[in-house]
C-alpha cells in the first residue's frame, strides 16, 4: 500500500464522533496540519454537509473524506465530492497492516491495528474501523463498514453498504 497523501489543509465531512476521530487520525498521520469539517448541526463547522460545492472552500482545500457511519451517505456524499472536483484518497492509519497486493477504493478508510491481506479488493467508501480484519482474497462491495474487531475471513465477500458489526465474523 502507497504512503498516504500529504495536504496543507483537508476536509471533512461529518463533525461527529466519528468525523472528530478521522480528523485527529488524519493530523496525527501527518496528512495535513488542518482540517475543516462541513456539519448541518455542529458548531464551529465551515458550512453545512452538502456545501462542499463552494469554490473558496475547494480551493482551500483539494482534498475531502467523509467522516460518517452511514454506509449509504458516506458513498452519497463521496460522489458527490468526486464529482465536484476534490480528490477522495484512501487513509490507511499508520499502525494499520495493509498488503501491497490490496485493493482499496477511493474514499475507503483503514483505522489504526486493523488489518487487510494480501488480494483484498475493496470498493469505494469502505470504512475499516480499528482492529478490523480483512483476511487474504476477501471482495468488499462499496460503502462497506467493518467494525471495530470484526473479521473478514479469507475469500469471503460483503455485499454493498453492509454493516459487519463488532465481533462478528463473516465466513463466506
Amino acid at each position: 500500500m502507497a504512503e498516504n497523501e500529504r495536504f496543507d489543509t483537508v476536509l471533512v465531512l461529518g463533525m461527529g464522533g466519528f468525523g472528530a476521530q478521522l480528523a485527529e487520525w488524519l493530523q496525527g498521520a501527518g496528512v495535513c496540519k488542518r482540517v475543516l469539517f462541513l456539519d448541518d448541526a455542529a458548531p464551529g463547522a465551515a458550512g453545512p454537509l452538502r456545501g462542499y460545492a463552494d469554490p473558496v472552500l475547494q480551493s482551500r482545500c483539494p482534498a475531502a473524506f467523509v467522516g460518517l457511519g452511514s454506509n449509504q451517505l458516506r458513498t452519497e456524499l463521496l460522489q458527490g465530492l468526486a464529482a465536484a472536483g476534490y480528490r477522495t484518497p484512501v487513509f490507511c492509519h499508520p499502525a494499520a497492516v495493509v498488503s501491497p497486493g490490496a485493493v482499496l477504493g477511493p474514499g475507503s478508510i483503514v483505522g489504526p491495528l486493523a488489518f487487510v491481506g494480501a488480494g483484498v479488493k475493496a470498493g469505494p467508501g469502505c470504512l475499516l474501523n480499528a482492529g478490523a480484519i480483512v483476511d487474504h482474497g476477501a471482495l468488499l462491495g462499496t460503502g462497506v463498514h467493518i467494525a471495530p474487531g470484526a473479521i473478514v475471513k479469507a475469500q469471503a465477500a460483503v455485499v454493498d453498504f453492509a454493516k459487519v458489526e463488532s465481533g462478528e465474523v463473516i465466513f463466506r
